[in-house]
Parts: C-alpha cells; sequence; structure tokens
C-alpha cells in the first residue's frame, strides 16, 4: 500500500471530512490541547450508590439457579470477560488487571490522553475495560433483587465505590474511551431499574453518571468519524442519560438536557447514515449489529418511560429493518447466527442468563418495543422483559417463514429443509473488516458445520500473530496466489475495496433447484464467479476462476471433531463433502473463535487448483 493514489481512494471511501477530523484529534492528543479539555476531578461520593429495596418474590425459579451461580462467582472474585471466561480479579476486582497473563496497568494516575492505543507490555487494552464495563452491577442488581440477601447489594456498592476511588474522573485508561463510559451508564441506568429506584436513585449513582455524560459529550466528534457502534452507543448514552438526570434534578444537573438534545441529534444521524434498507449496518458484523440494536432499543424504553417525544419516522423504520436483519440471520433451533465481521464481545442487553451466542433475547426485546409483538414463544430469552415491567402474554406472535433472500446491504440467505446457508458478497459502503468476499456459511440443526472462524482478538500476543482470523485463509471462500482479497493498511483499515461485478436473485427451477450466483474481480485481475445451488440435503458450491493466477485455494472451516479424507471426499457426522475432481485437497487442524480471546479446534479443508476453470464442490447432508 506504498501507492499514494491508493490511499487517497480510502480515504475519499472513508470520508474526507472523518479523516481530517481523526488528524485533528490525534494532533490536539499529542499538544495536550484536548486534555484542557477534560479537567481530572475527584468526585466525593458520600453514601451507597444503590439502597435496599424489596425482593421480587414473582422472579421465575427456573431463571434463579444460574443466576446465583453467577453472582456466587463475583463473590469469590472472579469476573466474567467478554461473556464467557471467568478470571480470578479479586474482590473487590484489580481494575487494571490483564487477567489473561497476570500484567497491571502502569502510571494510572495519568491523563486518559496520555495512554496509547496499545501496549505491547501490557497487551490487548481491552483486557482492562472490561472489568469496567460494569457487567457485574446487572448481575449482582439481579441477584438481590432475586433472592433478597444483603450480601450482594453490600457487594455491589462495595465495587462501585473502590471503582470511584481508583479511577477518579479523566484519569486513568478507563476514562479513554468514550464508547466504555457509554456502556457503564447502560448499565447503571438498568441497575437501577432492576432494584426498583430509577425513579428517586441516591445522589452517588447520579453524580456517576452525570461525569460520564462529561466525558462523552466534549468528544462525541470523534465517535462519529468512525461511522460505527461507537456513534451509536455514545449518542444512546448521552440522550438516556441525560434526559434520566433532566428529569431527576434539572437544576443540579444543569446541563443534562443539553446532553440529551445532543445525544438524540447524534443518534437520529448515525441510525439515517449507518442502516440501509435493508437493515443492514455499517459495521458487517452480527455481533456488532446487535450491539447497535440494542442501543436502540434502551433508547426507546427510556423515550417511552421519561415521556419524551417519540423519535423520528426514518428512526424507527431502520429499527424495524434491523430487527428483521438479525432475525433473518439467526438459526431458528440455536438462537447462533454467523460468526460474521469483527466480534469484540461486547453484550449490552446483559439482563439475562443465556449464552452470548444466543440472539433470541434482543431480538425480542426489540421486537416487542418497536412493533408490540414478539418474535419466539415464552423462554428464558425473556428475561429483559421481566425486568423492565414488559407483559408480554397478550402480545400476538410474529410468524413469518425464513425464505431466500438477497440482502442490498451484501448477504444472501438461502433456506432450504433443515439446513440453510447465507454467503456474503462485497457492499462496502463503509470500511470493511475481514477479507471474506463470496464466504459459504452452512447450517444444519442447528449446528453451524461450515463456519466462519471468527476474530479472536484485535491484538493478539506477539506469539499468536499467525491467528488472523480477518484473513482469506480463514474464510469459506477462494484465496488466489496467498494474497488477501483487500490488503491491510492499518490494524483496522484495508485498501482496494472489492465491488460486486454480478449478483443475482435466487432462482428455482422446474426441477425445484433453487440457484444463488456471484462474483468480483480483484485489483489482480483475477475473477472469482461463486454459484450456490441447493436440491433436499444436497449443496452444491460451484467456483468459477479466471485470471493470471499461479494458484487458487478454495477453502471451508468444517465445525466437527472428526473427520476423514480420502482423495478429495472429506466424511463427516453431517454427511460427506466432495471436491473437485482436478484439486489437491488437504485437511488440516485449524482455529476458530466464537467469544473473543477464545479459539477452538476446527479442520481446514482446501482444495488447490493450479489454473483457470470451474471447480465444484458438493456437500451431502444426511436425511434431518
Amino acid at each position: 500500500m506504498n501507492n499514494p493514489i491508493l490511499y487517497l481512494k480510502t480515504i475519499i471511501k472513508l470520508g474526507i471530512s472523518n479523516v481530517l477530523y481523526v488528524a485533528w484529534y490525534r494532533f490536539s492528543l499529542k499538544s495536550e490541547i484536548r486534555k484542557r479539555w477534560f479537567p481530572i476531578r475527584d468526585i466525593s461520593f458520600e453514601g451507597d450508590f444503590f439502597y435496599p429495596c424489596p425482593a421480587r418474590n414473582n422472579y421465575p425459579v427456573e431463571w434463579k439457579k444460574t443466576l446465583v451461580e453467577e453472582a456466587g462467582k463475583l463473590l469469590n472474585g472472579k469476573l466474567r470477560y467478554y461473556a464467557f471466561h471467568w478470571k480470578q480479579a479479586g474482590n473487590p476486582p484489580d481494575w487494571f488487571l490483564n487477567p489473561f497473563n497476570g500484567s497491571h496497568y502502569k502510571n494510572t494516575n495519568l491523563h486518559w490522553t496520555q495512554f496509547p492505543d496499545f501496549d505491547p507490555q501490557f497487551g490487548d487494552i481491552k483486557h482492562l475495560w472490561e472489568a469496567s464495563r460494569f457487567e457485574w452491577v446487572i448481575i449482582l442488581a439481579r441477584a438481590y433483587s432475586a433472592t433478597g440477601e444483603q450480601r450482594y447489594l453490600k457487594t455491589l456498592n462495595s465495587w462501585l465505590r473502590d471503582w470511584a476511588a481508583r479511577n477518579p474522573m479523566n484519569t486513568g485508561p478507563n476514562w479513554k474511551c468514550g464508547q466504555e463510559a457509554g456502556i457503564r451508564i447502560f448499565n447503571l441506568i438498568n441497575g437501577s431499574l432492576i432494584l426498583q429506584q430509577a425513579d428517586k436513585p441516591s445522589a452517588p449513582l447520579c453524580d456517576l453518571i452525570y461525569a460520564h455524560l462529561s466525558r462523552i459529550a466534549p468528544n462525541i466528534h470523534y465517535a462519529m468519524a468512525q461511522d460505527n457502534n461507537h456513534g451509536t452507543s455514545e449518542a444512546a448514552a448521552l440522550f438516556i442519560g441525560g434526559s434520566w438526570l433532566s428529569a431527576i434534578d434539572p437544576v443540579k444537573y444543569s446541563r443534562a438536557i443539553a446532553y440529551a438534545n445532543k445525544g438524540r441529534y447524534w443518534l437520529e444521524n448515525r441510525v439515517a447514515k449507518l442502516i440501509g434498507e435493508d437493515g443492514s449496518f455499517s459495521q458487517h458484523s452480527v455481533t456488532y449489529h446487535r450491539l447497535m440494536l440494542d442501543t436502540l432499543a434502551y433508547a426507546e424504553y427510556w423515550r417511552h418511560r421519561l415521556h419524551l417525544a417519540p423519535f423520528s419516522l426514518r428512526f424507527y423504520e431502520s429499527a424495524k429493518s434491523a430487527i428483521e436483519w438479525l432475525w433473518m440471520q439467526t438459526d431458528e433451533l440455536s438462537g447462533n447466527a454467523p460468526n460474521l465481521g469483527s466480534n469484540d464481545g461486547a453484550l449490552v442487553l446483559n439482563m439475562h442468563s443465556c449464552d452470548y451466542r444466543d440472539f433470541r433475547s434482543s431480538i425480542q426485546f426489540a421486537q416487542v418495543l418497536f412493533n408490540q409483538t414478539k418474535k419466539y414463544n415464552d423462554g428464558y430469552w425473556d428475561e429483559p422483559l421481566f425486568w423492565f415491567e414488559i407483559s408480554i402474554s397478550d402480545l400476538k406472535q410474529d410468524i413469518k417463514i425464513r425464505q431466500n433472500l438477497v440482502l442490498k446491504g451484501g448477504y444472501t440467505i438461502l433456506k432450504s429443509t433443515g439446513s440453510w446457508a447465507m454467503v456474503r458478497w462485497p457492499f462496502f459502503r463503509f470500511r470493511p473488516s475481514h477479507n471474506d468476499v463470496l464466504h459459504f456459511d452452512l447450517w444444519h440443526n442447528g449446528i453451524n458445520i461450515i463456519c466462519d472462524a471468527g476474530t479472536y482478538s484485535y491484538t493478539p500476543p506477539s506469539d499468536e500473530n499467525n491467528v488472523d482470523l480477518q484473513s482469506v485463509r480463514f474464510h469459506n471462500t477462494v484465496s488466489f496466489d496467498d494474497h488477501e482479497q483487500m490488503p491491510a493498511i492499518s490494524r483496522f483499515l484495508m485498501g482496494r475495496w472489492l465491488k460486486a461485478e454480478s449478483i443475482s436473485e435466487v432462482f428455482i427451477d422446474a426441477a425445484k433447484e433453487t440457484t444463488w450466483s456471484g462474483s468480483y474481480v480483484d485489483v489482480y485481475k483475477n475473477r472469482h464467479f461463486r454459484k450456490v445451488s441447493y436440491s433436499e440435503n444436497v449443496w452444491i458450491v460451484d467456483d468459477t476462476l479466471e485470471g493470471t493466477f499461479g494458484k487458487a485455494v478454495i477453502g471451508f472451516n468444517i465445525n466437527q471433531s472428526h473427520v476423514s479424507l480420502e482423495g478429495n471426499r472429506l466424511e463427516t457426522s453431517f454427511g460427506f463433502i466432495v471436491g473437485p475432481e482436478d484439486s489437491v485437497a488437504v485437511i488440516k487442524e485449524s482455529v476458530a473463535s466464537d467469544y473473543y480471546f477464545e479459539k477452538h479446534p476446527v479442520f481446514r479443508l482446501t482444495y488447490t487448483v493450479q489454473k483457470p476453470g470451474k471447480y465444484t464442490t458438493k456437500i451431502m447432508l444426511n436425511p434431518s
């Protein structure tokens, strides 16, 4: 990427105003101009953040066991990182600990503008931020409200006092990111709701939230320049937190209404710009899409509760489309979804004990708020509705059948009996994050049998730099001559964004075979045309490859514990795969990541070819 023209083209695609603002932002950090806008302040918190409340005797018994187990781990000094890893962190936690390697962040008394984005000695800064996202506030609040046991409330207040003492306003790395501050606001305000004191909160709680609003508001333009979830999260936090505080005490929190108005403006702006007509989000990721949808649902709930003016018609249309997009991507049996795009482990709708990979809670919650219907029958995914005191007993279920669909944001959904597939094709209004063009994802009886690899880590340890799951080598598509489809410019930026050459509709012929196809041409003038078709229990992937390449590799991640390869035929528990005859077939151990900083073994099946041609891969599934 040493060609200035390529840089210029990428800058234009990112938006010149966005790039200029980021450049100014970085200058303002180095020159310490921005430091002056965020004064360090010690805030005196007298009394408890949360006070006693009656137990909820109607909390369902079937939810209580898992909740009490989670709360018990917190009392024993363990924290959950990325909604998956339980790590020893202390009671109260060490807020500057990397529990994955035991290192501690240094110089935590510095202003937040003085910390680098990445510290090679500490490791991924997300490991530090995770404890300060306050997921534990929700777990302890739920446990106290469900059981009435004072130890949960005592721990909750003790940890918040310790956090406030060790993280003075604008001091230390936990104040570095506005989105992290926004997520804390979500959890603190929702904690007050769970504990039945949202209308009469304590002064320390209000003061802490006000401090966080003061951190987000002056820096909001940096979040907007990213054109991603940072903007929606920070805008929603300003709107919710500002509206909430202005209803509590508009005199003491005099800037709260201005924060709320700024949040509303930018939230409307982000929704209009970042959500497409088909519900696709600017980030090509199911987990980031969920994060966006959850923040919109939070904003709508608190808007309604505080009797505020509705959002725009465009806002509601986009929210409803975003629900449908996520529902279409979610497996009916498991509640899981393709491990599409970047995955940072965020789970902001966390008032439940569902697995991180279960998307039904978010879909159900948003569907009830925006459509006044429900997507699913009653289940454990309804717990957030319990805490928000929203009854769904009289709501009708939105009964729709998933159909074959081509979504304009770059996705094709193909639905067969007992199996379904998703194909990712190039449509990049905003920056891509993975080299996953024409990736093929296959599900069978609720299992993602041919899967995406996920993310693992944005800053993996130095001894694991080869675990670059953004690479084309970890997606179910074709690589030419070991080149990436789009080369990396920096850690989070790719150049030479691909465009679709052709994208078809979904066709069903007289023999009831269903077919879709798409193609692109890369910068090396290599062409990949992929046709996916199915009939009953047979899926066929036809790859037509053209160009001057010397080698092309057709790869698939096989999500199985045992496989057997003979020639070009792979035996699995779900059936078998037969690759192109004129190819060299190899099966080897690989990895995938369903949760941030987690990886597990999968198999990587590759078929290597040496010349242009049409290459067919057949996937024969066992009957359901």
